[in-house]
């Protein structure tokens, strides 16, 4: 019998899933913080034996060590409900032993005990297992370490505390199926960051009063998850239900449960639900898991907002949430989008986005949604849409295009982030000296833009440059900023050598040393792009790289990923270490394309942000690499996966370093979002995991896990595109 099959008949575990919040984790704030260890407490557990976890500093060396030894090299231990109602297990006592100028001697309460994986604490030797896995457990002084196995097992019921567990419910989960469902979220082969919440379990199968039963099996672990299947609002988190069908929300908790698992092996999840009648039904079974490496930083992320809230300037001043919507409804009977820059924070985990600047001015800005400058073109107004943004590395400062990206106005303003104000970065356009928000406001904002600047920009490493796309040329500009003023002014063109004549997607490198960008060969006209040059649509693309330095950018760029017939290429972006470029791969579809109808974006195919037939690749940023299609973060065919960017961190995940990669998918989010036609799909954030090593070999990527609470109103989708991810995230004042 297995020690699966043992843990088993020694215990039939029923946990409470409360009770698992307290649940004890040895972590690193280097991915993102300690998911699972409550806020304000201390990772791990200090004792005579030194810290526990994944590092850290120890005792000092043993004088005199001449070589060490833990023992036993192998342990098991079996999972228990503790007095709080979290996992433990029976105390394991592992022992160092060492030679200390010839002489043999236990020294385990003075080496440093090291644990590779979240869910074990060790204290001079002795292990107490909370989540079930297999963990090294490591013993170091100076130069000398010796490690052992520990492997814990865990095999159970645990309860969501809305479930009734004094009347029959889990016994009717228990009993045989006798129909099937679909288990439509999460996907088959996701792997989520591992401090993601919240995550939902979404079933075809629903009703009023249904309950359901989640299974999760691998080696070692063996739990059945049981909950209320809830078919109305979840108001608490943001993301009622729109659909048919029903879903259980899988709190941290309960998936921290499975992250030491998930490092060797994935985790089989199916779904029972039971509505009436006599028996459940079953869904099918598919592999999940869930990586040792959390999300850190931010991202910020352009977003449309059908019909919102508003007041008018004339009428009523403008409260958050209701914007003034300078720009006029453009027909009668249609819906008038707003358009925003949402961001997240991963500092404490995974909360709903919130909103940063929008059209008409920002929440906290002074007064709040008061207005903003609108892009012009020799005193013709372009509007106020606010279009592709970068934000400064340090995260202070935002760059923001002014009238979209229609490529004769391409107007720039610079957001402080923090002390959410607009730089007055042209104080010689403003004539009226008393103008104000509310007081000849048109003349107002004349002093917060720039003309014919950008509809792209990407930041230098000492945030006192861009590189800016105006009407397919790349320019450095230089950014200077003092309090609430400063100035935007082109200083030259770059890349003057390179023998095409049409670029865009500038992505400098967050250290600077390296840039990418697009070269396309032929533009593409259509609606907001009448002369094919505001770098949205583009024909016979391909990437290209160049060196850099915090000056600027060397005219000494290299054929990335060369032109292919029949496709084009564009949006590369750099990962934080500069060993991999993402970027996306079409073959334009046709004209027009199927997602433009609704969106209204463009009216053309080959346009980033409505191509549906636009995938992920990936490349080492070595000229003659061979790029790779990443299948499995691409899912089904036109989902139109776009804007690729990584996070600013990484980290091991079975043996190889993972990399998180955001970007806009219109694949269908479950039975929530994107479930009718192709046509009517808004654009949603997706995040998928890449491993890679000195070679890509195949397709490394995972299958992608959708940004949850990313709209305000679930029933009422935004269309949510261009993330941007951030190390530091700046405290918005106000």
């Amino acid at each position: 019998m297995n020690a699966l099959k043992q843990s088993r008949a020694r215990l039939s575990t029923l946990v409470t899933l409360p009770l698992l919040a307290g649940l004890a984790v040895v972590c690193t704030t280097a991915y993102g913080g300690c998911a699972g260890v409550k806020p304000g407490s201390t990772p791990g557990t200090a004792g005579t034996g030194g810290p526990t976890g994944l590092g850290g500093s120890g005792p000092p060396p043993i004088n005199g060590l001449e070589s060490l030894d833990v023992t036993p090299k192998q342990a098991s231990v079996t999972l228990m409900p503790g007095a709080a109602g979290n996992l433990t297990s029976t105390p394991q006592q592992f022992t160092a032993t060492g030679s200390v100028n010839g002489v043999v001697m236990d020294v385990s309460a003075q080496v440093q005990w090291v644990v590779d994986l979240r869910g074990v604490n060790v204290v001079s030797g002795l292990a107490t297992a909370t989540a079930p896995g297999i963990y090294t457990i490591t013993a170091k002084s100076g130069n000398f370490q010796s490690s052992a196995t520990l492997t814990a097992t865990f095999s159970g019921a645990i309860f969501d505390p809305g479930f009734n567990q004094t009347n029959n419910n889990k016994t009717v989960l228990d009993s045989a199926p006798s129909g099937t469902t679909q288990l439509s979220y999460p996907l088959d082969k996701a792997v989520f960051p591992s401090n993601l919440t919240p995550i939902y379990a979404q079933m075809t199968t629903g009703g009023a009063n249904a309950i359901a039963r989640l299974n999760f099996q691998a080696t070692g672990l063996d739990v059945n998850y049981y909950a209320n299947c809830v078919t109305s609002d979840d108001t608490n988190n943001n993301d009622p239900f729109p659909g048919t069908g029903c879903y259980v929300k899988m709190p941290l908790s309960l998936t921290q449960l499975f992250i030491a698992t998930s490092e060797k092996q994935d985790i089989t999840m199916r779904a029972r639900v039971f509505t009436s009648g006599s028996a459940p039904v079953e869904s099918q079974t598919i592999n999940v898991a869930w990586a040792n490496v959390g999300l850190s930083g931010g991202i910020y992320y352009w977003s449309t907002i059908p019909n919102p809230p508003k007041a008018t300037q004339e009428n009523a001043p403008a409260t958050p949430p209701n914007y003034i919507l300078l720009d006029p409804q453009p027909a009668a009977n249609t819906t008038w989008n707003g358009t925003a820059i949402y961001r997240y924070d991963f500092t404490n985990g995974t909360p709903a986005p919130t909103v940063t600047w929008t059209d008409d001015g920002g929440p906290k800005s002074d007064p709040p949604y008061q207005g903003a400058p609108a892009a012009v073109n020799n005193n013709v107004g372009k509007g106020h849409c606010i279009g592709c943004h970068a934000i400064s590395n340090d995260g202070k400062y935002m760059a923001l295009t002014i009238g979209g990206s229609a490529s004769d106005a391409a107007n720039t303003a610079i957001l402080d982030i923090g002390q959410q104000n607009l730089i007055n970065i042209n104080p010689s356009a403003s004539t009226d000296p008393n103008s104000s928000p509310t007081s000849n406001w048109s003349d107002y904002w004349k002093r917060f833009r720039v003309e014919g600047t950008a509809a792209e920009n990407t930041w230098g490493p000492s945030n006192d440059k861009v590189v800016s796309m105006f009407r397919s040329k790349l320019y450095l500009t230089n950014v200077t900023i003092n309090g609430t003023t400063g100035t935007v002014s082109r200083a030259s063109q770059i890349l003057t050598t390179w023998p095409e004549l049409y670029l865009t997607d500038p992505f400098w490198s967050q250290d600077g040393s390296l840039f990418v960008f697009t070269s396309f060969a032929q533009p593409n006209t259509g609606l907001y792009n009448t002369d094919g040059l505001n770098g949205d649509m583009k024909k016979g693309g391909k990437i290209a790289i160049a060196t850099a330095s915090a000056a600027g950018i060397n005219d000494d760029a290299k054929e990335l990923v060369p032109r292919e017939s029949g496709v084009t290429m564009f949006y590369p972006s750099i990962s934080n270490d500069n060993k991999l470029v993402v970027f996306n791969k079409s073959t334009c579809g046709t004209d027009p394309d199927m997602y433009q109808k609704s969106d209204g974006y463009g009216n053309q195919s080959c346009d980033g942000y409505d191509d549906s037939s636009a995938t992920l690749w990936i490349v080492k940023p070595n000229p003659g690499a061979s790029a790779q299609r990443l299948d499995n973060a691409n899912g089904p065919a036109s989902s139109g996966n776009s804007w690729p960017r990584f996070s600013p961190d990484k980290g091991n995940f079975r043996g190889e370093l993972i990399y998180w990669i955001a970007f806009s998918s219109r694949r269908p989010y479950g039975q929530q979002v994107n479930t009718s036609a192709q046509a009517t799909n808004k654009p949603q954030l997706w995040i998928a995991a890449v491993r890679t090593g000195e070679v890509i070999v195949g397709d490394p990527s995972f299958a992608p896990v959708w940004l949850p609470t990313q709209n305000p109103k679930q029933a009422q989708p935004q269309g949510n595109h261009v993330p941007q991810w951030v190390k530091f995230v700046v405290v918005i004042e106000g």
